[in-house]
């Protein structure tokens, strides 16, 4: 019987043996083949550099400099450094690096101040006023479309939108002659902290339409101006929808 144990004891050594010069143990729950744990490193890593892809794509939107935006596209700037390269391809490119404040008429003395909660759409935002946190619909434009309807660059309206009212950003806003809307939203013509009008910001580079509705047309003439601009242009929704 001892023989027995000495030959058990001989093979036990040498599976040992072969299990070392083999590499590292793989953990008992691991029952994948190694390419396969190598094949998910590798995509935990592919994953991470499409992660700063995704990143740097975003740095891209929010600046850069006044070249085009695409096949046959136009760059344009304003002053609160949201650019537009239009053309068919419809790409943002980025403001033109003057972002001092320019952008239409500065806020009127009676302006109050408030700050942004969050961008809805293109032409709506929660803004936090007198401490309350209120539903606004800009003045003077109309965006396309992302809620009730997707629109052709509503998606690109929006990103636009939050580029110039950050969460967070303190604003300045003033009313017109109606106080609301139908849907209960105050009417406001809002401007940044650096005193560029949104409204004509978002006009002037084919992110949205000038949009008449009287009795609010203080700065209608400064919309209809920047709205024929981005059509001859083609930049925005002008050359990406038209």
């Amino acid at each position: 019987m001892w023989r027995w144990a000495l030959v058990g004891a001989g093979l036990l050594a040498a599976v040992c043996a072969v299990h070392a010069a083999g590499g590292p143990a793989i953990p008992w729950n691991d029952r994948r083949p190694p390419e396969a744990a190598a094949e998910r490193g590798g995509g935990e890593k592919a994953g991470a550099k499409a992660v700063g892809a995704e990143a740097a794509g975003d740095e891209a939107i929010g600046g850069g400099g006044n070249g085009d935006g695409g096949r046959g596209a136009r760059g344009v700037g304003n002053g609160d450094g949201v650019g537009m390269g239009g053309g068919r391809g419809g790409h943002v490119g980025g403001g033109n690096g003057d972002e001092g404040g320019g952008g239409g008429p500065g806020p009127p003395h009676d302006a109050r101040s408030a700050r942004v909660v969050r961008v809805v759409d293109g032409d709506t935002l929660l803004l936090r006023i007198d401490g309350r946190s209120r539903r606004v619909r800009l003045i003077g434009v109309d965006a396309p479309e992302t809620w009730a309807r997707h629109d052709c660059f509503g998606a690109e309206a929006t990103r636009a939108l939050r580029r110039l009212t950050p969460a967070g950003a303190e604003v300045r806003v003033a009313g017109d002659r109606a106080p609301d809307d139908r849907f209960g939203r105050l009417l406001l013509h809002l401007w940044t902290s650096r005193g560029g009008l949104v409204a004509a910001s978002l006009v002037r580079n084919g992110f949205a339409r000038a949009l008449v509705v009287p009795p609010d047309t203080r700065y209608a003439a400064v919309l209809g101006a920047a709205e024929a601009a981005a059509r001859r242009a083609g930049v925005g929704l002008w050359g990406a929808c038209h």
